[in-house]
């Protein structure tokens, strides 16, 4: 049997292939652009720069402290204290023994007959030079010898007799001096004293005269 076919099939058929081809088409073209993908560039933005200054230098390290003061002490020269001089006590009062003349033995006496009582006149007693009581030792003003300070520093004592005239004011006068130990600085001081000094006056009769040659002996101690 023959069977012709149509000029309508062939026509289907060929309509078939197209479809199916351009599906094929189709899926090929999905595989591929999924397989190549083109991305597109995004625009950033322009990049500023600037220029920042440069760094402030550090500061200066910190001066380094000063050095402790240094103390150097001076040693002061030595100063002795000064010496303070007192003046030394009163010397104890000093004891003059006055000679007396001696008395001459009256001649004796013969017994004759009695004559009249002669009254003498006073005039021709004999007056006597000695007072009835010596001039003073202890000076009535307290005064008092001075010690001479170069004997002192060296430690000298020493001891002066002096002779005066004791006024009827108990005053001094015409003093001289008698002897001298330890040096003439002792002297001076002694006859200084003795004029400063004021001593009772001699008595004769209950009334004051001048007494001469009235010695006095003045010692200068340092335990005074």
């Amino acid at each position: 049997m023959h069977y012709v076919v149509g000029t309508g099939a062939v026509v289907g058929v060929v309509a078939l292939l197209v479809v199916i081809l351009l599906h094929v088409l189709a899926v090929m073209g999905l595989v591929l652009g999924m397989g190549t993908s083109t991305s597109v560039p995004v625009p950033k933005p322009p990049i500023k720069t600037r220029i920042l200054p440069p760094p402030p230098p550090p500061p200066p390290p910190p001066p380094p402290p000063p050095p402790p003061p240094t103390w150097r002490f001076r040693r002061r020269p030595y100063i002795p204290p000064p010496k303070i001089q007192l003046p030394p006590p009163p010397n104890p009062p000093i004891k003059h023994v006055s000679r007396t003349p001696p008395k001459h033995p009256s001649p004796p006496q013969t017994t004759t007959s009695p004559a009249p009582p002669v009254t003498e006149p006073a005039s021709k007693a004999a007056p006597s030079d000695s007072p009835d009581t010596t001039a003073g030792t202890s000076p009535l003003n307290n005064a008092r010898p001075v010690y001479p300070p170069d004997m002192e520093e060296e430690n000298i004592e020493g001891r002066v007799t002096v002779a005066c005239d004791v006024e009827t004011t108990g005053m001094t006068s015409n003093c001289s001096v008698q002897s001298v130990q330890g040096g003439q600085s002792f002297a001076q001081a002694a006859l200084d004293y003795v004029h400063k000094a004021r001593y009772r006056p001699a008595t004769k009769n209950g009334q004051p005269v001048k007494e001469l040659h009235k010695v006095y002996v003045i010692r200068f101690r340092l335990d005074d």
